[in-house]
């Protein structure tokens, strides 16, 4: 797949998260249950969201990494058992489009970090993968996963 790289700003965004160390056997079944413990969340408290649920990855993927489910929400959102409520910062970011299977997806990160080389400019904070369908409504060569890779 041909990726187009943009460089564009993304603003700060209030979300409910849950963070999670996993390996890649476990990450999908641990991103299942952190979305399933924050939409339960979200229906008790009444919070409304506010975008499209996103995935952030603080450290270097290796064996074992940390990831950060979110799900964008609206003011007035409270954390609760098991579920924070924190701001993500927003900036520029260098963004590409990956269209298909989740486990294909790295293919994007190379795209971006070719264009970071290309372009001088270099990784500033924890890329995030954008889900903007889900893989129970579309068959997985459709599923659209935005990656933004925050740049200075």
């Amino acid at each position: 797949m041909a990726y187009e790289v943009e460089l564009k700003d993304v603003p700060a965004q209030l979300a409910l998260t849950v963070r999670k160390h996993v390996t890649m056997a476990t990450i999908a079944q641990a991103m299942g249950e952190a979305f399933g413990a924050i939409m339960a969340h979200v229906e008790a408290g009444g919070a409304q969201h506010a975008g499209p649920p996103f995935a952030l990855y603080p450290g270097e993927m290796a064996d074992e990494f940390d990831v950060v489910i979110c799900m964008p929400v609206a003011p007035r959102a409270t954390a609760g058992p098991g579920v924070d409520l924190e701001e993500v910062p927003g900036g520029a970011v260098a963004c590409t489009m990956h269209k298909g299977p989740y486990s294909a997806v790295g293919e994007a990160y190379g795209a971006l970090q070719a264009w970071m080389a290309a372009s001088g400019k270099r990784p500033a904070g924890p890329p995030r993968e954008v889900y903007l369908n889900e893989p129970g409504s579309v068959p997985e060569g459709e599923l659209l996963t935005e990656v933004d890779w925050p740049v200075a």
